[in-house]
């Protein structure tokens, strides 16, 4: 069964707050320890499914939709980092953790270390997937595209062009994530990028795509295990290991692949996860090849 099958069986509790006078809802469910997930550019907690299989028999899993995305209300403040981590923290704290895992999926990445700033005593382990952790790490043409769209009078046209299933499907394949597009991941994505609010996506991306956080992954003195596709096409992946490869607690793992994660590709990544969070190593053949 591949992990995305998996995740079928695996229900979890939908909860909502108030945070800043808006909705904010979360998911939660697993045993153990807490795990804190923060989704990606336009996503929502769906976005780990096919996490789940991997987690919720070691982690109790708290998946907020960040606020502008999924089901939770836009801030009507900036959608910075630090004020996405904010609301990630209030699901935290709404669920009765006080210490937790954190994980961060893509630019997710960024509210995820922007939550060890906010909480530095509740952060224990990192998981970061395909993270946006450096502007020097990621591909010069990806600054230029995000540069292009969000553009104030070029903008709107993109939220535009995003909603046209057809156009949105074509950029995927041709810009981001190359052929290997699956069908469901494609379809949930596409509902998400309908109900993100634009004002907090054009925020998220350009405040996002400026952190810095290799300091903090060097010296927060956290075990981190970072995760990527070996042909990623927003990710400098050879820089990113040169940079961080030597540091003795981050665990890098390089899946052969590309932006757009395959089955195949997935179910590595659920043993790779597993693994660290069993404090087990990691998958020998990747290890060396990172």
């Amino acid at each position: 069964m591949t992990p995305a099958a998996a995740a079928a069986d695996v229900v979890l509790e939908e909860r909502v707050l108030t945070h800043e006078g808006g909705r904010l809802r979360y998911l939660i469910g697993g045993t153990g320890p807490a795990m804190l997930l923060c989704h990606g550019f336009i996503g929502s907690a769906e976005n780990f499914d096919s996490w789940l299989p991997a987690l919720v028999n070691r982690r109790t899993v708290i998946a907020p939709d960040l606020p502008g995305f999924g089901k939770s209300a836009p801030l009507r403040g900036r959608h910075s980092p630090a004020a996405l981590a904010r609301a990630a923290v209030a699901a935290a704290d709404h669920a009765g953790a006080a210490r937790y895992d954190i994980a961060g999926l893509c630019l997710g990445s960024s509210v995820a270390m922007a939550v060890q700033r906010l909480r530095p005593p509740a952060v224990q382990r990192v998981v970061l997937h395909t993270p946006l952790l450096h502007p020097g790490l990621v591909r010069r043409h990806f600054h230029a595209q995000v540069g292009v769209m969000t553009a104030p009078g070029v903008w709107p046209t993109i939220v535009w062009l995003g909603h046209q299933r057809i156009v949105s499907d074509v950029y995927k394949r041709l810009m981001v994530e190359g052929p290997e597009v699956d069908s469901v991941a494609a379809q949930v994505n596409f509902d998400n990028q309908m109900r993100a609010d634009p004002r907090a996506s054009r925020e998220w991306l350009q405040d996002g795509l400026r952190c810095d956080e290799l300091a903090l992954v060097r010296t927060g003195g956290r075990r981190t295990l970072i995760l990527m596709a070996r042909d990623d096409r927003v990710l400098d992946v050879p820089r990113i290991v040169r940079t961080l490869g030597r540091e003795p607690h981050v665990d890098l793992d390089v899946i052969e692949g590309g932006h757009a994660w395959s089955d195949a590709m997935r179910a590595l990544q659920s043993t790779s996860i597993a693994s660290f969070l069993d404090d087990q190593p990691l998958r020998t053949e990747n290890t060396e090849a990172a």
